[in-house]
């Protein structure tokens, strides 16, 4: 007999758009500064994942060091660092990615990074991963799940017309919506949404290098392509501006 697959889900926009605004709401109103904190960089994170259409794992990589250095890079557009090894490379590097400062839908993605860069920098953090807690550990996938879920429970009770007809109930949020893969899904069918063209989106999403290998296993490295950053800028912003 087959596994049981439950994939996850995307995110409408107006949905995505609302939770980030209720995270922003809870990150006004908490008090408690471990919590705030905690709060300010699940923001970004998401943000980060969704814009830049990165798997779970990939928004973990963030690079606070990197941010601070790097952020604003130029007045037209961001770079956004990240630091490690992401899909079909060999070498950790530090991935140096161009975005548009605002989306068109109005995320100020400038805005979250610079509050970010802001609290960090406050509670003397200058390296290391920008998505971790107060003491520099790197957030755990499943706390940055217990915080979307709890914020898209909030909106389901208020909301329910938000949501996707399948999830009919409180319980089924969890199911649909694990930050592992649902970010990168939302990005992609907000894209398809937008008429971002499929040149634009193959290149946010990893350039394809795998199938431009023809099914061989492909030796080249990001770090090569970002030697030609300024050819990969206008495609970035165009997708990234889309959201």
């Amino acid at each position: 007999m087959g596994q049981l697959v439950k994939p996850n889900l995307a995110l409408g926009l107006p949905l995505l758009k609302k939770l980030i605004h209720k995270l922003e709401m809870k990150y006004l109103n908490e008090e408690d500064r471990k919590d705030k904190h905690i709060l300010m960089v699940i923001i970004a994170y998401i943000v980060v994942s969704y814009v830049l259409s990165l798997r779970g794992p990939e928004g973990l990589l963030l690079d606070l060091g990197g941010l601070k250095k790097h952020l604003h890079h130029s007045r037209e557009y961001l770079v956004i660092p990240l630091l490690g090894r992401l899909k079909g490379e060999n070498h950790d590097l530090l991935h140096l990615i161009p975005c548009s400062p605002e989306t068109s839908s109005g995320i100020n993605i400038a805005g979250v990074l610079d509050r970010l860069l802001s609290i960090k920098v406050g509670l003397n953090f200058l390296d290391g991963p920008a998505i971790s807690d107060d003491k520099g550990n790197l957030l755990s996938p499943k706390l940055i799940d217990d915080v979307i879920h709890e914020a898209l429970e909030e909106i389901f009770v208020i909301d329910r017309t938000l949501f996707p007809l399948s999830v009919e109930s409180i319980e089924k949020i969890k199911t649909s919506y694990q930050c592992f893969r649902f970010f990168r899904r939302t990005s992609a069918t907000i894209a398809t949404e937008q008429g971002v063209s499929s040149t634009d989106t193959n290149v946010v999403n990893r350039w394809r290098t795998e199938e431009n290998a023809r099914g061989k296993q492909s030796n080249l490295g990001m770090h090569q392509h970002y030697t030609q950053l300024e050819l990969l800028v206008e495609p970035f912003l165009r997708y990234t501006r889309a959201m």
